[in-house]
């Protein structure tokens, strides 16, 4: 993998195998916090003090877990966020993109830096949980996202952040979407930044009110928003 700066300033790793970036080159952090936390509702939650609980499909180089955080330990509420990632990325890596700079809590990326360093190289499948922070609470699922036992109403958010359909197909069926749905609460708010129409097409199929957003700011043009009933 290697970095790439992006137009907002911010870093991000393009990856050989799925043949695409982590994050916009348009901004990396420009558009996560537009697309997950501002789009899903929960950066407004967070900045009120309500505990917030968030599934995220696709750990990847963690931004969304930090920036969330940060907006957690600002709005001094609890967070509880669970994140989906079939291959955990080294320290070494991550302190390359120095995402502290971008944070109010760069400390909470430091605690997440020391807990990975006592993982193996290669992390195994299985569930690996740190706490950053006095409020927040990750647990990490490694290993194949459809194999994964989800929590059933349970998530105010799903943070979709997976790679494209096309590069990563079996996480946008129609089969994974419905443990997504599952995995809400009532009303609760799915999010992501692909609005192919295949993909709207089976959200509407599983009942969420699907709409599409504005996107973030010079970079893409919409993002995609489903509520479940």
């Amino acid at each position: 993998m290697t970095i790439r700066r992006t137009g907002d300033g911010s870093s991000t790793l393009y990856s050989e195998r799925y043949g695409q970036t982590f994050h916009s080159l348009h901004g990396a952090v420009s558009e996560s916090r537009h697309v997950f936390l501002t789009g899903s509702g929960v950066a407004g939650r967070l900045a009120a003090g309500q505990p917030s609980r968030v599934l995220e499909i696709g750990f990847g180089t963690g931004l969304n877990c930090w920036l969330t955080a940060d907006a957690a330990l600002a709005g001094g509420a609890e967070l509880e966020l669970i994140s989906l990632e079939q291959a955990v990325l080294p320290a070494a890596v991550l302190r390359g993109l120095e995402f502290g700079s971008v944070l109010q809590q760069p400390q909470l990326l430091e605690e997440y830096l020391a807990f990975r360093e006592s993982l193996p190289e290669v992390v195994p499948a299985g569930r690996f949980s740190v706490k950053l922070g006095p409020q927040v609470q990750l647990a990490l699922l490694v290993g194949e996202a459809t194999s994964q036992e989800l929590p059933t109403d349970w998530a105010d958010a799903v943070y979709h952040d997976a790679f494209s359909p096309d590069a990563n197909a079996e996480l946008w069926t129609e089969e994974f979407l419905r443990q997504l749905q599952r995995a809400l609460v009532p009303a609760g708010t799915l999010v992501t930044y692909s609005v192919k129409g295949e993909v709207r097409r089976r959200l509407q199929q599983l009942g969420f009110v699907v709409r599409k957003q504005p996107g973030p700011e010079g970079g893409k043009r919409e993002m995609l928003v489903a509520r479940r009933q």
